[in-house]
């Protein structure tokens, strides 16, 4: 069963370009910039985690934080595995990036 969880997003081509959610205790950023070399958008996301606060400014409307606060990456995933609601502008199924998240977890944990 797919855990469908709610996102915001800035950018949309074919899909969100830039996602913010609140997954598992982080706030994570998905990102799939344009590469203009390719002529086209990144074939992945790149995922980073951002502070708390900026869920609560992205759900009020403020992507003010976007290329000012500081990021950790967590890995990249393939945009074609993720898989959104049918408007592609509420919920994606979190299952695609489970693996990144449990990687990452263990990692701070290891102090790694």
């Amino acid at each position: 069963m797919p855990q469908m969880i709610p996102f915001r997003y800035g950018g949309f081509w074919d899909v969100p370009r830039h996602i913010v959610t609140e997954y598992r205790g982080h706030v994570l950023l998905l990102q799939s910039e344009f590469d203009d070399e390719l002529d086209d958008y990144a074939a992945n996301y790149t995922v980073h985690t951002l502070p708390e606060s900026v869920w609560k400014s992205v759900q009020e409307g403020d992507w003010s934080f976007y290329g000012k606060t500081p990021m950790s990456e967590v890995g990249q995933i393939p945009v074609s595995s993720v898989s959104f609601d049918p408007s592609r502008r509420k919920e994606f199924d979190a299952s695609c990036i489970d693996d990144l998240i449990n990687k990452y977890d263990a990692a701070r944990r290891s102090g790694a």
